[in-house]
């Protein structure tokens, strides 16, 4: 999808294997726009989904409707929100980085963030409407 993130990093491994390279059909390119800036700007690895190399991670980009993971309505089902790790950064430090960088961030898509997050970043690109970075709580 981008020169740091392929589509297996995207998507849960059911949805790979049904639709392949043409699961990037299902992700809102701004959301991905986003970790790639993210990745340039701290030239450090991200982690989004890692099921592809054995580890754990399936369900922290695209989700499926049938999932008890997340919201019932989460913006992840809509393929535009990703939870991420940015290696040797606290997940205080990448939203500090966020914030730092609103202006561009938002030019790219970016609308949203959960606050509280306690290992990870939740980031997304749902209509707000709003001019300012959204800052919900952990749900």
């Amino acid at each position: 999808m981008t020169k740091n993130f392929s589509i297996q990093e995207l998507v849960p491994p059911e949805v790979f294997s049904e639709r392949g390279n043409a699961a990037s059909q299902l992700m809102d390119i701004r959301i991905v726009n986003v970790a790639q800036w993210l990745r340039d700007k701290t030239g450090k690895p991200i982690t989004i989904n890692n099921w592809s190399n054995g580890g754990q991670f399936k369900e922290s980009g695209l989700r499926n409707f049938a999932t008890s993971t997340g919201a019932k309505w989460s913006q992840h089902k809509y393929g535009r929100a990703i939870d991420l790790k940015v290696e040797g950064m606290q997940a205080e430090e990448v939203r500090q980085l966020i914030r730092n960088n609103w202006t561009t961030l938002k030019a790219i898509g970016l609308t949203t963030i959960e606050k509280d997050t306690p290992t990870w970043v939740h980031i997304d690109c749902r209509y707000t409407g709003m001019e300012t970075l959204l800052e919900v709580p952990y749900q």
